[in-house]
């Protein structure tokens, strides 16, 4: 069973072509010291390993993808993707600033890394806003669950042990 699964697991991502990681923002603007959500959109793939970096000052709240798969050290966050197309965090913004979020991914299967493209924020200073969201046109103010593929709960181990030796190789 567990070869029958590894065997489809390759296969889908042999089939599945380019890994595109898409980041968005539920603002670009976030008020002074507010929540807002940042989403993955991952394809391509149905194993890999992305670091998010968020810019200086701004704090990482928490997700809902799979506490098991999802780590931090300081400003970056670790997600282990095993048959998610969708993961959405949550950061607070400083009193002031801005910067870029940063990220990049690497596929065990494939064997193959890249960037995905930043994303600029700026802080609005606005103290008397009770608004967690921006009235942009992009405000996505939900957060959706991670979609996991049931048969991948077995093989979620493995990727995570394969991408914790790819990233300590050099050391």
């Amino acid at each position: 069973m567990f070869s029958l699964a590894v065997t489809i697991l390759i296969s889908s991502t042999a089939i599945a072509g380019e890994v595109k990681i898409i980041r968005t923002l539920s603002t670009t603007e976030p008020v002074a010291n507010s929540e807002f959500a940042v989403t993955l959109n991952v394809s391509g793939t149905d194993v890999a390993g992305i670091v998010e970096s968020i810019p200086e000052g701004f704090s990482y709240i928490g997700t809902s993808h799979p506490e098991t798969q999802t780590s931090q050290s300081k400003q970056k966050i670790f997600f282990s993707v095993i048959g998610e197309t969708e993961i959405t965090y949550r950061v607070k913004a400083p009193l002031s600033g801005g910067g870029a979020f940063t990220g990049t991914w690497y596929d065990p299967l494939d064997k193959t890394e890249g960037v995905i493209a930043n994303t600029d924020v700026i802080v609005k200073s606005n103290y008397s806003s009770k608004s967690n969201y921006s009235s942009k046109s992009e405000a996505q103010p939900q957060e959706p669950e991670s979609k996991n593929t049931p048969f991948l709960s077995t093989v979620a181990m493995i990727a995570i042990i394969g991408l914790s030796a790819y990233c300590l190789r050099d050391y």
